[in-house]
């Protein structure tokens, strides 16, 4: 027989997004630790498909909280953007980091546990149903009577199913493996290099993305995360053959798919005419959408929970959770703003036109970037950027990562 709690807020999902909500709204006043309750059908730490990639968006997230970076990561101090037997690479100290979700996912939900929140884990929402002043939560375990509730259980959510909204077309599709890996210099992961590649080449292959090449850390054993990411931002013409575009990718840099455990699963990109709220619910990180252009997640989700928490504040403040602005907070975050704009941009690269216009322009890389940074500084989540043509390595040094 389930339990019935009554609580002033639900969180349903401790990944980046849920806990940064509930991180924020701890900032704001202590005594939320009291007043709100977080789900997870999992147990921390939890695998969790993810290149692991955090930006200076992310950490200025962290900053705000009070939080420094402390997750086993790889700092990434040269990414390779590379087309054919083309490419640049952005320096940066560091340009991002790089982590495993089930490090950083344990590292914020520690932090949320320690300052007195109610996480219960293990414990999976079955629905919700919203009443007359009431959000009603079904677990496994107990019924929670909530007056607001924020989704931030993923893109294929039972929150979003609840209140029957779907993703339709707004589904990007992910494919990784991990391969060990020796680090550059010895195999402690001191040595790693800190290298990372996004390769544009599979768009001529039909893919609307790219593949790409993270060093990373598992269990403090030097990694390389490598996937392929087909964005579908632009989803006109037949599917890309992921596991041939992404062994094919392997083959170059002298792997083979069979020899490795290959995960997958698709997840829902950003649109601003979506529905991200409803009377006493709204959505946050992938539950309401991820970058299109990149993939980019985490840092988009610390960003979602910030926004979230204050939207959240508001009603409890004002009586009114109707939540009728929620999407115009989303679109004028300054992070958040970026989701917007990278979907336009991923509409416009992952076309058939949008291939050879990608072509047409890769000279012109160095002065765009160096425009827009002139024009719109801090567009780019690098701290003090410097660009370069890579000239002269040949196309396995071209390509390597790690």
């Amino acid at each position: 027989m389930r339990t019935t709690e009554v609580v002033d807020l639900v969180i349903v999902g401790s990944g980046p997004a849920g806990t940064s909500a509930a991180l924020h709204l701890l900032r704001s006043d202590p005594r939320w630790a009291g007043r709100m309750v977080v789900l997870d059908r999992g147990v921390h730490p939890r695998d969790k498909l993810c290149g692991g990639g955090v930006t200076r968006f992310g950490e200025r997230v962290l900053a705000g909280l009070g939080l420094t970076f402390e997750p086993p990561h790889v700092p990434i101090t040269e990414l390779r953007l590379i087309s054919g037997e083309r490419g640049y690479a952005l320096h940066g100290d560091p340009v991002f980091r790089v982590t495993r979700r089930r490090d950083f996912d344990a590292w914020l939900a520690g932090r949320v546990r320690s300052e007195g929140v109610a996480l219960r884990e293990g414990e999976a929402v079955l629905g919700l149903e919203a009443g007359s002043g009431v959000v009603r939560v079904v677990t496994e375990r107990a019924v929670y009577r909530a007056r607001a509730v924020i989704g931030a259980d993923g893109s294929r959510g039972v929150v979003r199913r609840s209140l029957g909204w779907r993703a339709g077309a707004r589904q990007a599709r992910l494919l990784e493996v991990l391969t060990p890996e020796r680090a550059a210099g010895g195999s402690e992961p001191g040595g790693w290099r800190g290298v990372a590649v996004f390769d544009f080449t599979p768009l001529a292959a039909g893919l609307r993305g790219y593949y790409w090449d993270f060093p990373t850390l598992v269990d403090g054993q030097p990694m390389m995360s490598r996937g392929v990411f087909d964005s579908r931002a632009a989803s006109r013409g037949p599917k890309a053959p992921l596991k041939q575009v992404l062994a094919a990718a392997l083959a170059l840099r002298g792997r083979r798919l069979e020899d490795f455990r290959l995960e997958g699963h698709p997840i829902q990109w950003f649109e601003p005419g979506a529905r991200v709220a409803t009377e006493r619910v709204v959505l946050a990180g992938d539950a309401a959408g991820v970058d299109p252009l990149l993939g980019e997640g985490i840092s988009f989700a610390l960003a979602h929970g910030r926004v979230a928490a204050a939207a959240v504040e508001e009603a409890f403040a004002r009586g009114d959770f109707a939540f009728h602005g929620y999407r115009e907070r989303l679109l004028a975050d300054p992070v958040l703003a970026q989701l917007d704009r990278r979907r336009r941009l991923a509409r416009r690269v992952y076309t058939p036109a949008g291939r050879w216009l990608t072509r047409a322009v890769w000279g012109l890389i160095p002065w765009a970037f160096q425009a827009i940074e002139h024009l719109r500084p801090g567009v780019f989540p690098v701290p003090e950027p410097r660009f370069e043509r890579l000239r002269g390595l040949a196309p396995e040094v071209l390509r390597a990562g790690g």
